[in-house]
């Protein structure tokens, strides 16, 4: 029987605790819903947030590049988030609460970046570990923690969730700073190269293969992210309650921790491209079964048959491709500017139109912009192209 070390089993449990600290920040929608904010007004702050985002999120992976430690700037985020997060519990007026949740968003926003960046330093190091393998940690300690949120939410309200989140938070950067060094950083373990951040940083945004890569994420993010940020309006639509919308993101981490396993272990050797392919297909049946969803239960099917499916492959394709076409002092950087695409067309962009759209139309039109951004994605896929021999992920 196979048993993983110390190292694994503590980069295992740390991407699991860092994954959870992130749940209730992620709640922004619930808690400005639960502060009488409009549609529109959502959609403004979400693309404010997006906006800070995209600024912030490439200065974190940078900093995290100079230093050679992204676990240590990760929990430095950490820190940050949870001081405005937790601040918002002793607010009262929205205009200081959406205030607060975009300050935690400065920190926040590099949090998951620096952690694939962490991750990738670890696995490349530790001989047969996959991406896949640790990354299911996420799903298994984000979906634990939504399936508790959603029983505390229906009996304690949405504000509940605040101090839960401080005190994951807490531990996440006690058990970062102290207990999840691994052999990946200060060349223990591997040798570091030193990166010139300006002259790297200009080769990036140069080269061809990485802007299609991002581009591709930006315009996928353009059709899904509206999806899962209005997803309580789709509930709402149905007859649901704030409190199924955690539950339906448990349910999609049930399905997620097969299939980062099946990944991992089954589709080692296919392209990143052909990944990327399956993950857009299973994106299309999502948004069609959104489209077509009459019920709370109709909408959770859409997201396990659908969009988890499509968020899986599309995420094990994107970094795939990303560990073949960028290099490794530059990890960090390059997976943050990913991130930072997605949020202009997704979060920017999308929040804005989405918010707009349900307004105006409502949830049905909504998905049908979801599937015309699809369209315009799926059709950047015959621009990538693999390598003839990449790198194993």
């Amino acid at each position: 029987m196979y048993k993983p070390s110390p190292q694994v089993l503590r980069l295992f449990i740390f991407v699991g605790i860092v994954w959870a600290a992130v749940v209730g920040p992620g709640s922004v929608v619930l808690i400005l819903t639960h502060k009488g904010a409009t549609n529109p007004q959502i959609g403004i702050v979400t693309a404010i947030a997006a906006v800070l985002s995209m600024l912030f999120q490439p200065v974190w992976g940078m900093i995290s590049d100079k230093t050679g430690s992204p676990r240590r700037v990760l929990c430095f985020c950490l820190i940050g988030s949870a001081l405005f997060f937790g601040s918002v519990l002793f607010s009262t007026n929205i205009y200081i609460v959406a205030g607060l949740l975009l300050m935690d968003m400065v920190f926040r926003c590099g949090v998951v970046g620096l952690l694939d960046s962490h991750t990738f330093s670890e696995i490349s190091v530790i001989p047969g570990l996959q991406y896949g393998h640790i990354r299911l940690a996420g799903s298994i300690f984000f979906g634990g923690l939504s399936l508790i949120y959603s029983g505390v939410i229906g009996s304690f309200g949405v504000m509940a969730i605040i101090p839960i989140s401080v005190s994951i938070a807490a531990v996440a950067i006690v058990f970062g700073l102290f207990v999840a060094k691994g052999k990946g950083e200060d060349g223990e373990g591997v040798q570091r190269v030193k990166p010139n951040l300006k002259k790297d940083t200009v080769s990036l945004i140069t080269n061809k293969r990485f802007l299609i890569l991002i581009l591709f994420t930006g315009l996928m993010g353009l059709g899904v992210q509206p999806l899962w940020v209005f997803l309580i309006e789709f509930v709402y639509e149905v007859g649901g309650h704030t409190g199924n919308v955690p539950l339906i993101h448990a349910l999609r981490c049930l399905v997620e921790i097969p299939l980062f396993i099946f990944v991992g272990t089954k589709l080692r050797g296919t392209s990143s491209k052909r990944l990327m392919c399956i993950g857009a297909f299973f994106m299309f049946v999502y948004m069609v079964l959104m489209l077509f969803a009459g019920s709370v239960a109709g909408i959770a099917v859409a997201h396990m048959l659908g969009g988890t499916p499509g968020f899986i492959f599309l995420l094990n394709g994107r970094l795939r491709y990303l560990n073949e076409v960028t290099p490794e002092n530059m990890r960090s950087t390059s997976i943050t500017l990913m991130g930072t695409m997605e949020i202009a067309f997704g979060s920017i962009a999308g929040g804005l139109i989405g918010g707009f759209v349900l307004e105006a139309f409502g949830t049905q039109r909504l998905a049908v912009f979801s599937l015309v951004a699809l369209g315009v994605a799926v059709g950047l896929l015959v621009f990538v192209k693999n390598k003839v021999s990449a790198k194993e992920f």
